[in-house]
């Protein structure tokens, strides 16, 4: 009887033990992957690509040009008169709302208000309900129903019965929580690696992270044998 209860025990703790091997495997696996994933350059994946439509782009004016074709007029078949306007009006609005430089915190937060109430989407239907209860107060009171400043100057006007939709406050605070992401995820501080420590001052850290960004990709099965015979 206690021979078993020994052979069991033996068994579990070989279990435990692999169990454990497995788990500390794959988190070095993840912690790996992760340090690679940090060291790689997003904007090389984009200029690759920019580069390869722009390639595309000329291949195909100069196939449209040795065909005697209108290559501006050939670009315009591929979309309807709808999406054209649509793409002007787009373009129109990214002109104005775009960044001349800081002038002062007024022109800031008043271009901040603008974007703000662009993105934003009324809701019509109540707007439409609180402008008839206005019309009809303003017809009881003996006012002019399309003077809708006499209604704005009336007491009844911001009543304490008077509170927002819970849609609309659910909707401020999935806006606020937005703002509040894209502030955090805008900043251009890095993070570092607390296991990679291979640098002695500020200046020598920056300039690991550019040669690291540029080369990593090269020695990455170098690094990957030397970390796995450590390991080992």
């Amino acid at each position: 009887m206690s021979q078993a209860l020994s052979e069991r025990m033996d068994k579990l703790n070989s279990l435990k033990r692999r169990r454990a091997t497995e788990v500390e495997q794959g988190n070095r696996r993840d912690r790996n992957l992760e340090f690679q994933r940090s060291k790689e350059n997003p904007r090389l994946e984009a200029r690759t690509e920019r580069k390869k439509q722009e390639s595309m782009k000329l291949k195909e004016k100069q196939e449209a040009k040795s065909t005697g074709v209108d290559y501006e007029r050939k670009q315009f078949w591929k979309y309807s008169a709808e999406s054209v306007n649509a793409w002007e009006k787009k373009m129109a609005k990214k002109a104005k709302m775009a960044n001349t430089g800081f002038a002062d915190h007024t022109q800031a937060a008043n271009k901040k208000y603008v974007k703000l109430m662009s993105d934003f989407k009324p809701d019509m239907n109540a707007y439409a309900e609180k402008k008839l209860l206005s019309i009809e107060q303003a017809i009881r009171n003996g006012e002019d129903p399309s003077d809708f400043s006499s209604a704005a100057n009336n007491l009844e006007y911001a009543s304490l019965n008077d509170k927002p939709s819970k849609e609309a406050l659910e909707r401020l605070s999935l806006e606020i929580k937005r703002q509040i992401i894209q502030r955090e995820t805008r900043s251009r501080d890095r993070k570092e690696t607390s296991d990679d420590i291979s640098w002695i001052n500020e200046k020598n850290r920056v300039f690991n992270q550019k040669i690291a960004r540029f080369y990593d990709k090269y020695t990455k099965e170098i690094r990957e044998n030397l970390e796995r015979g450590t390991a080992l």
